[in-house]
């Protein structure tokens, strides 16, 4: 698309949103307000947020009738976040709060209401109980220690060969992508390149395009899963369990942890963390800065970054390398290579 067609493109449809938004002014509806903005996010930046909207459906939707500017904090503290707090779905909540006030800025930006009527509800009690819960449910998420890493995660992939093919492919993509639960449940087929060994992963939750090289084993297990559990519409490594179309949920390796009885042991974002042990425990070989580009961290400021901008994707090759014999090591002792 040239310059040219993308600015008219542009002007159409700020014309039509002028006129939509004109149409809902006298009763601007939360119901609305999303539709709205969903499309002007998919138009401006051209990305769908699948949780964004998942969250929408499960949280907001009930109150998708209500008038934007008549919300109270109070009453979305009683009737949308008391439930999931009781619950302990912490993240859940938290996400469903800055939703709904990214909604309400928006229908102020888009001059909609005169003023944010939950500007202010961050103050609330549970609010701030269920951020301080997660930042500790966050230090403390189960993983492997350092001392003996390599013996324990022998036990965990050992304790695998127990359940089905899926759940192993899944724990061994984990393992070896260093991904994200969502990010490996979300990865497509189309993005594995054979001829350049290469990965790719969109919508990762720093970066947009996130290139991962490949090694034989990882490439062979990869197209093993689509073969097996993927979608040929969809075109998903992992298809959903009820709908073939849409992808694995991101707690469909937790769940197995958990039927194996190693859940207190690892959970399945833990899994970056038994790699970024191992990364610490060869320095000598392996670069921090190299190491946290592994994770998709950043270490440096923002002023440092818009300076150091390499993806370091040399040295990954070489960290990828390591990683991925140390694996194949223990996957070879317990013959399952």
């Amino acid at each position: 698309m040239n310059n040219k067609t993308e600015t008219n493109e542009l002007i159409k449809n700020f014309k039509e949103l002028k006129s939509r938004i004109r149409k809902i002014k006298r009763s601007p509806k939360i119901g609305e307000i999303y539709k709205i903005y969903s499309e002007q996010q998919e138009l401006t930046i051209r990305r769908t947020t699948l949780e964004r909207h998942k969250v929408y459906i499960l949280y907001i939707a009930p109150i998708e009738s209500f008038r934007s500017d008549d919300l109270e904090p109070l009453y979305i503290q009683e009737h949308l976040l008391k439930k999931l707090f009781i619950e302990k779905k912490y993240t859940t909540l938290l996400y469903t709060t800055r939703l709904l006030v990214t909604l309400l800025d928006f229908a102020k930006a888009c001059n909609l209401i005169s003023s944010n009527p939950l500007k202010e509800i961050y103050t609330l009690p549970i609010i701030k109980k269920s951020q301080s819960e997660m930042n500790r449910l966050l230090v403390h998420r189960p993983t492997l220690s350092f001392e003996n890493l390599r013996y324990e995660l022998m036990q965990v992939i050992k304790t695998f060969k127990n359940t089905s093919v899926k759940r192993q492919l899944l724990l061994e993509i984990s393992l070896r992508t260093i991904l994200r639960p969502r990010e490996v449940c979300s990865l497509k087929i189309d993005d594995l390149n054979l001829f350049e060994h290469i990965l790719i992963v969109r919508n990762t939750k720093t970066l947009i395009v996130f290139k991962i090289p490949t090694s034989e084993r990882l490439e062979k297990i990869i197209l093993k899963s689509y073969n097996e559990f993927g979608s040929k519409t969809s075109r998903f490594v992992f298809s959903g369990s009820c709908n073939k179309n849409s992808s694995l949920s991101p707690q469909t390796l937790n769940r197995a942890l958990k039927d194996l009885g190693v859940k207190n042991k690892l959970c399945a974002h833990g899994i970056r963390s038994v790699a970024s042990n191992y990364f610490s425990s060869h320095v000598d070989q392996i670069h921090p800065y190299v190491a946290e580009a592994m994770l998709q961290h950043s270490v440096v400021t923002k002023v440092s970054r818009a300076y150091r901008r390499d993806d370091y994707y040399n040295e990954r090759i070489k960290a990828s390398k390591l990683w991925n014999d140390f694996q194949d090591g223990i996957y070879r002792q317990l013959k399952l290579m």
